[in-house]
């Protein structure tokens, strides 16, 4: 990986250290059909469960009170961990929203790699010729995911301090709309109009964050 592709790539310990959340424990995406899937998956873990249970209780009948507490320890840890991870995922919908982003973010940044190991290789037709704007493109594109971590924390866990710090929500916005292109047909084009493309949605996202109606009795906390 050449040198300024280095730290772009948005990690999971980042995405956990500006939002306070593991993105791991959130269903992405968000819809009903995953939830559903997930639902049913945890019912027939359970099930398995049970059937494991009632066979290792015939092989060792002496040990069944054993086996019981041991299983039913598991279940409820289970059910604990698909409980948090359904109230998180339906809690934090802009925080899965953005994990999402983060995702499609570090697809770039992984193929914009390739490209470079394909140039190392001496393939003249996959040359990247529009690198430089790119690399500028996903380094502000980086800066707005991390700001969007950040605002969405804050705003869960006291949104009355929004109004109180308006420079929280000031992206820079205007240099990637300089850089802005039609999309392209080439290749190499659509990469860089895919990086654009991100960018005018993680604005709008912070945007709709920013609009979201402050409750003056209320205040929600982060879990952490």
């Amino acid at each position: 990986m050449q040198s300024d592709l280095k730290g772009l790539e948005i990690t999971s310990g980042e995405i956990k250290h500006w939002s306070g959340i593991n993105q791991k424990s959130v269903y992405r995406p968000a819809t009903v059909k995953k939830l559903l899937g997930e639902g049913l998956k945890t019912i027939i873990i359970i099930g398995l469960l049970l059937i494991s249970y009632w066979i290792w209780s015939l092989i060792f009948p002496e040990f069944y009170l054993i086996l019981m507490i041991l299983y039913f320890i598991i279940g409820i840890l289970l059910l604990i961990e698909d409980f948090f991870k359904f109230w998180l995922t339906l809690t934090r919908p802009q925080f899965v929203k953005l994990c999402q982003q983060v995702e499609r973010y570090n697809t770039i940044v992984k193929a914009l790699n390739i490209y470079d190991e394909l140039q190392s290789a001496e393939h003249p037709q996959e040359l990247l010729k529009n690198r430089t704007a790119i690399i500028e493109a996903l380094t502000l594109i980086r800066t707005e995911l991390i700001k969007g971590l950040k605002i969405e924390r804050i705003l869960k866990k006291h949104q009355k301090f929004i109004h109180k710090n308006p420079e929280l929500f000031d992206p820079n916005f205007t240099a990637l709309t300089v850089l802005q292109t039609q999309e392209p047909t080439t290749e190499q084009g659509r990469l860089l109009y895919q990086a654009f493309k991100i960018a005018s949605e993680v604005h709008q996202q912070l945007q709709q964050l920013q609009q979201q109606p402050i409750s003056p009795n209320r205040n929600i906390k982060n879990k952490e």
